[in-house]
């Protein structure tokens, strides 16, 4: 099942070194000339420590650049793995952004963008296997990052009841625009941690992406000195950072187990292979669940919705349907969903020999689908928990990966050959899971579009007519939205809601 959540937390990490890292002791307008602000801090999720940061600013002439990195245990089902990140920027003294930089390490992979802001355009790099793909953007004049947000947040100062709006850059979460935050200042409140009383202003800043958001509550002293730093996730509990010692942050931890606490059950079995039709109803948990604005797609259609519940119908759909007249694509939508992205790098020579390998001389597009997606069924080896979410270029090298990364391979291979793709987020039925029976876990797989609709095709599950035990959450090309923003639909319901299988038609389909 796919894990988005290593993106996420870097992209968190990035937001909470501006927010909550930030040294407010110094001069905002001219901090001191070398290292002015090192910082740690410990990571809570689930009920045990899964990770820390180390945040530093230094002045180098008239810039400012920001450095965190962020290492992170997280348990995957009994395979935990480790993932370390690294974030930067340059900015101006006045707080302009200059350039950024992100690392990541997972397993053995690693992967790591970059961003020059000039002439105003930002240019981004991503740099794997040795290979480079860039993308140019239009970078929004009101953005800020890292340091320039840190000294908005000290001039606008923390009267209870101040309120305001900045214009983001964070690339894990956009690429090609700015994220809305929205700021309000609460009182000073009073808190205990690990037997010590705490006190600080309360901050809750509310990130408003296309795709989702994400609302982040700090808590600073009356100088704007970090204390603490919470955001709901849902059935995992709060995640919660704490500002400490080094010593403390870098003591040893046991990542507490974090997939079955993200599955939904459905108090009934399944058969893949002979349901058609599944009607459902999702019904809120808690608040902190999203209910609205679930996709439309070939499968999957509202039949009743309310803020509290959603009732869908998921159906099978044949392949031998073809429209008298499929609407085109447009030139615009043919480029987002045939071209190249950070995710999907189309130029990659190894990408272009499997292509070729996997589609052969199929020229049907439905043949076309489903040979490409036996091929990725078969191809990727290692079918494992042990990757975060890896490019398309990646999973072609290390045929290694869950869920995300046969969807994302294969929609990689369809672009090449010419079938316009994307990637579908939600839940899947699982019959057997570790100790876990009948549940339904987050998924990911793929879409093409053939004769006017968008099919799915899952890798993953060996299913080239996808059952309709699924629920699809949100839908992307991969061009635009962040990793990060993409797992937002995911964490907005993780824990937060009920499902219920109100019928289930079966006729036995097989497979083409």
């Amino acid at each position: 099942m796919m894990n988005a959540f290593p993106r996420f937390f870097l992209a968190l990490s990035f937001f909470l070194c501006g927010s909550a890292a930030a040294p407010a002791w110094s001069d905002p307008t001219d901090p001191r000339e070398g290292l002015f602000s090192d910082d740690w801090a410990v990571i809570y999720l689930a009920g045990g420590k899964v990770g820390y940061m180390h945040s530093t600013m230094i002045r180098m002439g008239d810039e400012i650049h920001t450095r965190t990195i962020t290492v992170m245990k997280l348990g995957r089902a009994d395979t935990p793995i480790e993932i370390k990140t690294v974030q930067q920027t340059t900015e101006t003294i006045a707080g302009r952004p200059k350039s950024f930089a992100s690392k990541m390490q997972a397993a053995t992979i690693e992967t790591s963008t970059g961003g020059v802001i000039r002439d105003g355009r930002v240019v981004i790099t991503t740099a794997q296997f040795g290979m480079e793909q860039k993308q140019d953007y239009e970078f929004p004049k009101s953005a800020l990052m890292t340091w320039g947000m840190y000294r908005e947040t000290l001039r606008r100062g923390f009267e209870p009841g101040t309120s305001y709006a900045l214009d983001l850059y964070v690339p894990e979460m956009r690429l090609d625009g700015a994220v809305k935050a929205t700021t309000e200042v609460g009182d000073m409140e009073t808190f205990v941690h690990l037997g010590t009383k705490l006190r600080g202003h309360r901050l809750t800043v509310t990130m408003k992406s296309p795709i989702g958001e994400m609302t982040v509550t700090s808590w600073v002293d009356k100088l704007g000195k970090p204390i603490k730093a919470v955001m709901p996730a849902a059935g995992l509990g709060d995640l919660t950072i704490i500002a400490s010692d080094q010593a403390t942050a870098l003591n040893d931890f046991v990542p507490p187990e974090l997939f079955l606490r993200t599955t939904l059950k459905a108090h009934r079995k399944i058969n893949r292979s002979t349901a058609s039709r599944i009607v459902y109803r999702l019904t809120k948990k808690n608040a902190g669940a999203v209910l609205t604005g679930l996709p439309v797609t070939d499968m999957q259609r509202i039949s009743k919705e309310s803020d509290e519940s959603v009732e869908l119908v998921v159906s099978r759909r044949p392949h031998l349907f073809v429209t008298k007249n499929p609407a085109a694509l447009s030139p615009e939508a043919q480029r987002e969903y045939l071209g190249a992205n950070l995710m999907i790098n189309t130029e990659d020579p190894e990408l272009i020999r499997l292509a070729k390998k996997a589609g052969g001389s199929e020229t049907n597009s439905f043949a076309l689908a489903d040979r490409l997606r036996r091929f990725v069924t078969d191809y990727v080896t290692h079918k494992n928990l042990n990757v975060g979410f890896a490019t398309a270029s990646e999973v072609a090298r290390t045929r290694e990966g869950d869920c995300s990364e046969h969807g994302v391979l294969l929609a990689a291979l369809g672009r090449i050959n010419g079938l316009p793709a994307r990637v579908a987020v939600g839940v899947a039925y699982v019959p057997v899971f570790g100790q876990a029976s009948d549940i339904f876990g987050y998924h990911l797989w793929t879409q093409f579009y053939i004769d006017g609709r968008w099919v799915d095709f899952d890798a993953a599950l060996r299913e080239s007519q996808c059952s309709p035990a699924r629920i699809t959450f949100a839908i992307s090309s991969l061009r635009n939205t962040g990793l990060a923003d993409l797992s937002l639909p995911l964490l907005s319901k993780i824990g937060a809601i009920n499902l219920e299988i109100l019928d289930v038609e079966e006729v036995e389909i097989g497979q083409p």
